[in-house]
């Protein structure tokens, strides 16, 4: 397949890397030293004891690279209004293009018929911005497990070896074709991808995780297991997680997840939200911890355990001016 992936970065670097090494053809759009780096020396990746290059078209300029096959959106959901214009010149008349973002998704709402009315997000104002130049069929939308980081211009450094997963499914059933082909490119990556049984719903228990201990280790500045090691934190990450199932339910989504079993399972890595705040980048408080918040006062579902850890974490990026409410 032609697979472009727009901005990659640590988890995008990675999906270029296997797919590259996979026999497709790849091209990146990145920027900065990362882009002379990639272009210079290849695309470099290491996971544990293994490292390697791919050989990868790296531009800037998406026109340069015309429309693929399929388009892989690798920035954070704070990135998505940059890339509007950047994602156009990619996409053709059957191009795929997948969301595979943390938090609440612009897409939530396409194609939904939803039980309460919608909060009013910032996120799902980019709808109409996408949705000029893509029909519903064309997108795909997924959760990604798996700790990336770019210490160096060029080379992607994967935390999680041998555990990395995508899931990821069309948001109409006439997407159903190219979702398949691109979830069959992931074939013998390292890769693990997977169609969801219902993509919202997986949607919901991904979030669930990252508004629970990605906050918590935020708000800590620790590393997510942190709420498995201190008995206290790890109250309020259960509680979190109670309320969180509460909430999906509330919005025709039954997953209730097991607050011990998800904490006996939870990495010992800095989550990309503490990453962020580290080295000052951009952060996606209203999409990881203040969109589920909203979303439990439009059901009128009370969540006081995460309305406090939303308080905090988000005074903290307001304070660092990486988070602002508009």
């Amino acid at each position: 397949m032609r697979i472009c992936v727009l901005g990659a970065g640590a988890t995008g670097g990675h999906f270029a890397y296997r797919l590259a090494h996979a026999g497709h053809e790849v091209s990146v759009v990145a920027r900065g030293a990362h882009l002379a780096a990639i272009r210079d020396r290849g695309l470099g990746f290491v996971s544990g004891d293994e490292s390697g290059t791919a050989a990868v078209v790296a531009s800037d300029d998406p026109a340069a690279l015309g429309p693929q096959d399929a388009v892989i959106v690798g920035v954070k959901a704070t990135g998505l209004a940059a890339m509007v214009p950047l994602l156009k010149p990619l996409v053709g008349a059957e191009t795929l293009v997948l969301f595979p973002q943390n938090g609440m998704p612009w897409w939530y709402p396409v194609g939904e018929d939803l039980p309460h009315s919608l909060p009013d997000l910032p996120v799902f104002r980019l709808a109409e911005q996408f949705l000029q130049f893509l029909t519903p069929s064309q997108i795909a939308g997924g959760t990604i497990y798996s700790g990336n980081e770019v210490r160096e211009p060029g080379v992607v450094f994967n935390s999680s070896p041998g555990k990395n997963f995508l899931s990821f499914a069309e948001l109409v059933p006439e997407g159903a074709a190219a979702t398949e082909r691109l979830l069959d490119a992931f074939s013998d990556t390292g890769v693990i991808a997977s169609r969801p049984a219902g993509l919202r719903t997986s949607m919901w228990r991904k979030l669930l995780q990252n508004m629970s201990g990605s906050a918590i280790a935020l708000a800590t500045r620790n590393r997510s297991s942190i709420s498995r090691e201190d008995p206290r934190l790890g109250e309020i990450y259960a509680r979190i997680v109670r309320e969180g199932n509460a909430i999906a339910k509330a919005w025709g989504y039954e997953i209730e997840i097991d607050p011990a079993e998800v904490l006996a399972k939870i990495p010992h890595h800095r989550p990309s939200l503490l990453q962020d705040y580290e080295q000052g980048r951009p952060m996606e408080i209203g999409e990881i911890v203040l969109a589920p918040a909203a979303f439990a006062r439009a059901a009128g579902v009370p969540s006081p355990s995460l309305d406090t850890v939303a308080a905090i974490v988000a005074r903290l990026a307001i304070d660092k001016q990486l988070y602002t409410d508009e």
